[in-house]
């Protein structure tokens, strides 16, 4: 059984996270906008550690909020701010959009019945156990190596994209 405290924890993590999520796209300041996902990012590194995957909990905090947070943020600082902050939040299409989100919450809801899909086997024969870092590392190395290299690659022409608006900013100012 799940104690009590653990489960009031789940559930202001998830609160503060949904919450945070709906702040972080609302927001008209930019800046205000990319805390608020940080705020978001910490609060699901807390929900790893309270389903104890301390690997995804660390790869969430150093990844996401330490290293793609930043490049965001610099991003950000490179564009013109106060345009960013005049123009309208949203756009025409926000309605689809969250007709989307509500589809996908009413699926994601229909699919947490336990009767939709087959029970999930865990493999108990010999090897590591399946949250391990070696059991992670060699999956992803072996496995998906593939997927890991172009994932990789999408980064890199994010980067290279992020310079090439920079340079252009720059050489309209100047």
């Amino acid at each position: 059984m799940v104690s009590l405290v653990g489960q009031t924890t789940f559930y202001y993590l998830a609160a503060v996270s949904v919450a945070s999520a709906i702040l972080a796209v609302t927001r008209r300041n930019p800046v205000h906008s990319m805390l608020w996902v940080l705020v978001l990012f910490l609060h699901v590194a807390g929900i790893f550690l309270l389903a104890g995957a301390e690997f995804l909990a660390a790869v969430q905090v150093i990844v996401y909020a330490g290293a793609i947070l930043v490049f965001y943020l610099f991003f950000l600082m490179l564009l013109d701010l106060p345009a960013e902050i005049a123009g309208p939040r949203f756009g025409a299409h926000w309605p689809l959009g969250a007709g989307a989100g509500l589809a996908f919450a009413a699926l994601a809801w229909y699919a947490h019945d336990p009767e939709l899909g087959p029970a999930a086997q865990r493999v108990t024969s010999g090897g590591h156990s399946l949250g391990s870092l070696r059991a992670i590392g060699t999956t992803l190395f072996t496995q998906f190596v593939l997927p890991f290299e172009i994932a990789s690659l999408i980064l890199l022409a994010a980067i290279v994209g992020a310079v090439v608006v920079a340079k252009r900013k720059i050489s309209e100012r100047i």
